[in-house]
């Protein structure tokens, strides 16, 4: 109970050791043996916070007063701040896309081998020909 306390703790000191930007790509998931589990929106940001992942491990160890973190890993797996953004944008609340534009998208991103760049892509294809199709039924009004 006292090491769950310990961690939740830690886990609060997130925000503010990363700062808001990596703070709403990422979620501390847990910490077992000194190793600071972390879950982010995508590989990208795995791999961008490798490379600072020992100041993030001095700032916490530092808000604690403690050397509670020995180590941090980071992987795949943080879905709310995505989901987040989505939800909060009007634009993706009702996409406008004809039977058209969903063929070519869907032609588009097949043809990618990495499946979560093909994901990326199709999202900003539905956005941006949505947008633009909005744009069209408001100037036809």
């Amino acid at each position: 109970m006292a090491a769950k306390l310990e961690e939740n703790a830690l886990l609060k000191f997130w925000p503010k050791a990363v700062g808001p930007q990596i703070a709403s790509q990422t979620q501390p998931d847990c910490l077992r043996g000194g190793t600071l589990f972390v879950k982010t929106t995508s590989s990208v940001w795995v791999q961008q916070l490798h490379f600072i992942k020992e100041e993030i491990r001095l700032k916490l160890n530092e808000l604690s007063g403690k050397e509670a973190i020995k180590e941090i890993r980071f992987s795949v797996g943080h879905k709310l701040a995505q989901a987040q953004a989505e939800a909060n944008n009007p634009v993706t609340k009702k996409l406008v896309l004809k039977e058209r534009d969903k063929k070519m998208i869907a032609e588009t991103t097949a043809a990618l081998a990495d499946p979560e760049l093909a994901a990326i892509l199709k999202r900003v294809m539905q956005v941006e020909i949505s947008r633009r199709r909005q744009r069209e039924i408001e100037k036809a009004r």
